[in-house]
């Protein structure tokens, strides 16, 4: 894991969002989102599937470490997949002397993964319960967080969901802004329901 990398992905993601997130043409959100999206499936390496809407498209600006990055500006949605070896991550969170043992090693995950968007600049406006869930046999976490981004001057919504796979975390972030979220959100339901270890 790499604290300082991630750190500077949020902050780049604020310069990025600061573009794509400048719509002076006036569409309202009715405009920007169809009735009936259709889902294309992807496959990463091999690793995991997800199902991502057609008029997404792949993109590798997003954040560097992610596997999987797919975007639509003039939408303004943005989905990124990050995973990392359960090796990896035990040997960072020993080393820094952060692994609470009262908790799973996916609730450590999460926390360390929290934690970084905690320290990302942004100030956190409301955040829903952190749900416990199973996804395709996967024992994972989901939160979404609204949140006040200084690099864009406005608010954003996140979507984070969290799964333990067999060897791998895996951190699915999708977000947009916040006067977005209504229209994004079962799209993102979709998509995180949809993930699957292969």
């Amino acid at each position: 894991m790499k604290k300082v990398i991630y750190i500077l992905n949020i902050a780049l993601l604020g310069v990025l969002l600061t573009s794509c997130f400048s719509n002076s043409s006036g569409d309202s959100l009715k405009d920007l989102v169809s009735p009936e999206v259709k889902f294309n499936d992807v496959t990463i390496e091999g690793l995991y599937s997800m199902k991502i809407p057609d008029f997404m498209t792949v993109t590798d600006q997003l954040q560097e470490d992610a596997s999987l990055q797919y975007n639509n500006p003039f939408k303004e949605k943005y989905i990124t997949v990050l995973d990392e070896t359960r090796e990896d991550i035990m040997t960072f969170m020993s080393d820094y002397g952060v692994y609470d043992e009262s908790k799973s090693e996916l609730e450590n995950y999460v926390d360390t993964r929290l934690s970084y968007f905690n320290e990302s600049g942004s100030t956190i406006i409301k955040q829903t319960k952190l749900e416990s869930k199973t996804i395709n046999g996967r024992k994972a976490y989901s939160i979404v967080i609204d949140a006040s981004v200084p690099a864009i001057g406005e608010s954003a919504t996140y979507f984070f969901t969290y799964i333990q796979g067999k060897d791998h975390f895996y951190m699915i972030s999708a977000w947009t802004l916040l006067d977005r979220k209504a229209g994004y959100a079962d799209e993102v339901d979709v998509m995180m329901k949809s993930f699957k270890e292969l």
